[in-house]
């Protein structure tokens, strides 16, 4: 088991498989990133280990991410393996290549998708992502759809003056297509440095906007969940907001993170953790792992709500694309 000193029980891991990604969205992917080298990466076998690892540690559910995870050759081999160890196995992805893998996936064990969204209209999800590819990924949802995935969401980062007059847009698409549509406060991990409290569009402002013409009926929160949930009475709609930046899920927060360099980090905004990549190539025993993990995670601190209580914005944060989405 993973405690740390707020008494939080780690529960859930995500875990990078790759940092490069096929789109470079504006508030994501720097210019130019830098990608780590091929010899870098997590190797399949490594993979393996750090499943097997954290399940021993008490890990119940696993979230595959990147960069880009369908990028990756073997990530049904990834997903299948993991099945072996976890009943819930998702994915967030842009989508693009849904098309292709979306059976495949489904077939070795994959259960949900978090696949992101971040414009109706094509010419502006082009200018957001640098991809002519809407059509494409909503192709390739309709595919997941039919290959019978458990969970489909749709997670749409607000920005003002970018996409916040779409909110309507993605109700009547959730409405229209049964996805659920998670409204994501713009966090500061992109690339560009162009994050400002300015730009995020906040959970209460989205319920605002909705309940100008919406009855809305909140739904009671999951314990450890990342959302809060609302019913639109009129027509049955759900949809989710994620108040990470104004109300903080921190104090009973049960996930953590591995990087696509094997690098264990206890919050998302941690800046140091446990290279487990380089303590396997160095031949460590998985008892000498978990026990260097164990350390890591019983000093995570307290998360992103102490720099909101103490009105500050973190100095330094990793981005996104090497964190892992």
């Amino acid at each position: 088991m993973l405690i740390d000193s707020f008494s939080r029980i780690a529960e859930k891991l995500r875990l990078s498989v790759t940092d490069r990604c096929n789109y470079r969205c504006i508030f994501c992917m720097p210019s130019n990133p830098n990608f780590l080298k091929e010899n870098e990466i997590l190797k399949l076998d490594e993979i393996k280990r750090i499943i097997s690892i954290f399940n021993d540690l008490g890990i119940k559910e696993l979230k595959l991410t990147g960069g880009e995870p369908l990028l990756r050759e073997d990530l049904d081999k990834i997903v299948k393996f993991a099945s072996e160890f976890f009943n819930e196995i998702s994915l967030t992805t842009n989508g693009y290549l849904l098309l292709e893998k979306a059976a495949s996936l489904r077939k070795n064990g994959l259960n949900r998708l978090n696949v992101s969204i971040h414009s109706l209209k094509e010419e502006r999800y082009r200018r957001i992502t640098g991809v002519n590819g809407l059509e494409k990924v909503l192709k390739g949802l309709e595919e997941a759809k039919q290959h019978g995935f458990e969970a489909i969401k749709i997670n749409v980062t607000l920005i003002k003056g970018l996409n916040d007059d779409e909110i309507f847009n993605f109700i009547d698409f959730s409405r229209n297509t049964g996805f659920t549509v998670r409204f994501l406060e713009y966090e500061p991990f992109n690339g560009n440095g162009g994050w400002s409290p300015n730009k995020v569009v906040t959970a209460g402002d989205v319920i605002r906007t909705v309940s100008k013409k919406y009855s809305l009926m909140p739904l009671e929160r999951s314990k450890h969940s990342t959302s809060m949930y609302f019913m639109i009475k009129e027509n049955g709609v759900k949809f989710g907001v994620i108040p990470s930046i104004s109300q903080p899920f921190c104090t009973d927060c049960n996930r953590i993170r591995v990087t696509s360099e094997g690098i264990f980090l206890p919050c998302m905004y941690s800046l140091k953790g446990v290279n487990i990549k380089n303590m396997i190539r160095e031949g460590k025993s998985d008892e000498e792992i978990k026990d260097a993990i164990k350390a890591s995670y019983s000093n995570k601190f307290e998360g992103i709500i102490k720099y909101v209580r103490e009105y500050k914005i973190p100095e330094k944060v990793i981005p996104m694309y090497k964190l892992g989405g």
